[in-house]
């Protein structure tokens, strides 16, 4: 049996909600899409898609030094952005500051560790960040106006992470994430 999975960590932050819902206010009538559920706001270190039972267990035998375990650092989640830009948007996200680059050292262990495994390295620049949509259409104008309103603006910060192998389940009603327990 395939499952779709990703090695991300979860984003858990105090206070985050009330926020998350300002901002889609702020944007309800300058932009379409679906919004990511408050439980599934995260950050991808590197997507893998459908793959067997097998494989899985060979990348957490490689990974588990690093997965699901509280590591201490500090994250914060400052401002909104777009990709590829905030003029022509097709990703409406948070930006995440890791000043240790705590975040950008991960993702370069698990991108090393997996190639040993014959994942490809990604060849884009690795931008922590959490999606929040996925954008059909916007208003220009508004959108760039209302972004712009968020540039300095602190959702929150996160004083640990623990990176996970995450199953992403599609429903009709959009995605779904849990952690992936250990398989046996």
């Amino acid at each position: 049996m395939k499952k779709r999975i990703f090695i991300g960590s979860f984003i858990r932050v105090n206070g985050l909600e009330e926020k998350y819902e300002n901002v889609k206010k702020d944007f309800d009538k300058y932009i379409l899409g679906r919004w990511t559920p408050l439980e599934n706001l995260h950050i991808t270190y590197k997507f893998i898609g459908e793959i067997d039972k097998e494989k899985i267990k060979e990348i957490h035998k490689i990974l588990k030094s690093e997965l699901d375990r509280k590591i201490e650092t500090e994250i914060v989640l400052k401002g909104l952005n777009a990709f590829p830009n905030i003029y022509s948007p097709k990703i409406l996200y948070i930006s995440v500051e890791d000043k240790e680059n705590f975040l950008r050292d991960c993702h370069k262990f698990i991108e090393d560790k997996l190639s040993l495994l014959g994942f490809p390295k990604s060849q884009q620049n690795f931008i922590p960040h959490i999606t929040l949509m996925r954008i059909k259409k916007f208003r220009k104008n508004k959108f760039i106006q209302t972004i712009k309103k968020f540039d300095n603006f602190t959702f929150g910060i996160q004083t640990n992470i623990e990176i996970n192998i995450i199953e992403s389940i599609l429903l009709p009603s959009g995605a779904k994430y849990k952690k992936l327990e250990l398989l046996k």
